[in-house]
């Protein structure tokens, strides 16, 4: 069956900013209960996230390993971030620069011609 680029995104992208947010914040001081409060997950997944058993579906290239830093430093340093829009950008980014190629490796029959969710994206 064909793979739909929201289900791409929902079972291997955004996991694997989930898991990448979750160790940059860890990293900048940021407690694992802290994340999951941050993050709107359990801190059973941050900690998951954090020792590599789910989450890394994805290899980042250098460019998007900064965007997820960055947004990492601007949420631990300012409480007030709209991480769901921040995290779609960083999903938008993802998606639209080398993911796509990359997951269509790993998969056959992704389609490119999905609905809302690519159109936006």
């Amino acid at each position: 069956m064909v793979k739909q680029p929201c289900e791409i995104i929902v079972n291997y992208i955004l996991p694997s900013v989930r898991a990448q947010l979750s160790k940059e914040l860890v990293q900048l001081g940021n407690s694992q209960r802290k994340v999951s409060k941050i993050l709107e997950i359990t801190p059973a997944a941050v900690s998951q996230y954090i020792s590599g058993k789910r989450g890394y579906a994805l290899n980042f290239d250098d460019d998007s390993l900064d965007i997820l830093k960055k947004m990492a430093k601007e949420i631990h340093g300012n409480g007030d971030v709209d991480i769901g829009k921040e995290v779609c950008n960083v999903c938008s980014h993802l998606w639209n620069e080398f993911t796509f190629e990359q997951l269509e490796k790993q998969f056959e029959g992704i389609t490119d011609g999905c609905g809302e969710c690519v159109g936006r994206v």
